[in-house]
């Protein structure tokens, strides 16, 4: 997607630190919702199954209630879902320039196909309301000519459009999902930007394969505590359930919980394993370690409450979880920010040529005054007719006339020459400012 790297502006380093930060902000707003969009829709999907196998109640009431927790609303699911992933691509699609990088276009097409995800799982769950409604209209309908054909025919369609967009609405939301993990996998291995840089590349790629399972096992996590916060956290306004139904929800969320969770750590230790070592750090390990820890915190939880049979840590679950995802996240964008290295000093250096063409083409170009260099580098050590830290210049200028040049090489990189003072410290000029300040020595001194 060519349009994408066409609206990229050159940015500084600073500028790409801040699309850094940004980034991370947005992963903290997407993964927990897309964790629980997925986590939802799936045992929505799973118990209206049953319900249509074995008639039960409570799982039809259960697969409607669950998939109501998550679509509550539909600015929430662009502001918390849409919106993210697009700035991802953009993000992207700056930190990536000109590298030849598919993966802003990818994280594009990935927001496409979650949209077209959404507009049918908000589908699905307006759908279950209307089988409701049909089929009481059903029962209670009225003795009108043809009204009980159209409640029946209706009903019908409604209930064929419920089965496709649950249906479809999953097959969309995973393709997305699983887009969108492999393309940052691939973004964070700068070894595999040249041989494997497309959809193959990330289809059939085991660091894809396994972000992405490690996400459902993490999606399941943490929809499995937000079940148990909604229905017992301290005080809650929802109104009591039947003791059949509360147990149905005690018993799949701690039992999926722990499972999830001892999946979740395995899968996170196996992609630390096989992380690429150009994108290692000493801040990743400690990212991931530390997220290790709580991991298994999380699955000790899980298990007390299971093993107890009592529902008590649903808001500590939360709190954790999130803080898991954050510290997945801060850990996946220190691989990136190593792996990228090379390509940000390019983009740096495309930005400074950017910014000198701009100056000369309007001629604002500010010229390099060797005064003020010296002013605010060397008038804390050097004085012409006395000694501070350095010597005074009037000593030692006298063996620089006429080789300007051997000053300039001095100035630049300094070394060790009288024992009576200290080394001078490099002060990182550049080229053309070192002769700035040579200059001003040597017209100055002969004054």
């Amino acid at each position: 997607m060519d349009f994408l790297d066409q609206s990229v502006l050159p940015q500084s380093s600073q500028h790409l630190v801040l699309i850094r930060y940004l980034l991370v902000l947005s992963y903290l707003i997407f993964i927990p919702y897309v964790s629980l969009l997925f986590g939802s829709l799936s045992f929505s999907l799973f118990f209206k199954y049953r319900w249509e196998k074995k008639g039960s109640a409570d799982d039809k009431k259960f697969s409607k209630s669950v998939i109501d927790l998550i679509t509550s609303g539909r600015g929430a699911a662009i502001a918390l879902g849409i919106v993210p992933l697009l700035s991802s691509s953009l993000g992207y699609a700056q930190l990536l320039h000109k590298s030849g990088l598919v993966v802003p276009g990818f994280l594009f097409l990935s927001s496409i196909l979650l949209l077209i995800s959404l507009l049918l799982i908000y589908t699905y769950k307006y759908t279950f309301h209307l089988k409701d409604i049909f089929s009481y209209a059903g029962k209670e309908r009225k003795k009108e000519t043809g009204i009980e054909d159209d409640i029946e025919n209706y009903s019908v369609k409604a209930g064929l459009l419920h089965k496709k967009s649950g249906f479809y609405g999953m097959v969309f939301l995973v393709t997305s999902l699983y887009l969108y993990f492999g393309a940052l996998e691939l973004a964070s291995d700068s070894s595999r930007w040249t041989d494997w840089n497309g959809l193959v590349g990330i289809l059939f790629s085991l660091p894809a394969l396994i972000s992405f399972i490690q996400f459902i096992a993490g999606s399941f996590m943490i929809t499995a505590a937000f079940l148990l916060y909604k229905h017992y956290r301290p005080n809650s306004e929802a109104a009591p359930q039947p003791e059949i139904y509360s147990a149905l929800i005690r018993s799949i969320s701690l039992n999926t919980g722990l499972i999830s969770s001892v999946i979740f750590a395995l899968l996170f230790t196996a992609g630390i394993l096989i992380h690429p070592v150009n994108s290692l750090s000493f801040e990743f390990f400690i990212a991931s370690t530390s997220a290790l820890i709580l991991i298994l915190f999380t699955s000790i939880l899980y298990y007390s409450m299971l093993k107890e049979s009592v529902v008590k840590y649903s808001s500590v679950l939360i709190y954790v979880i999130l803080f898991i995802f954050a510290l997945s996240v801060v850990k996946d964008q220190f691989a990136f920010s190593t792996a990228s290295k090379y390509q940000t000093a390019v983009l740096d250096a495309e930005y400074q040529a950017h910014i000198k063409a701009l100056e000369e083409a309007s001629g604002t170009a500010a010229p390099i005054n060797g005064a003020d260099i010296y002013n605010g580098r060397c008038i804390a050590c050097h004085n012409f007719d006395k000694k501070i830290v350095g010597p005074p210049y009037n000593q030692t200028m006298p063996k620089y006339e006429g080789k300007k040049d051997l000053l300039v090489k001095f100035i630049l990189n300094p070394v060790k020459v009288n024992p009576d003072y200290p080394a001078m410290p490099n002060q990182g000029l550049k080229p053309k400012e070192a002769e700035a300040v040579a200059d001003f020595l040597l017209s100055t001194y002969k004054k």
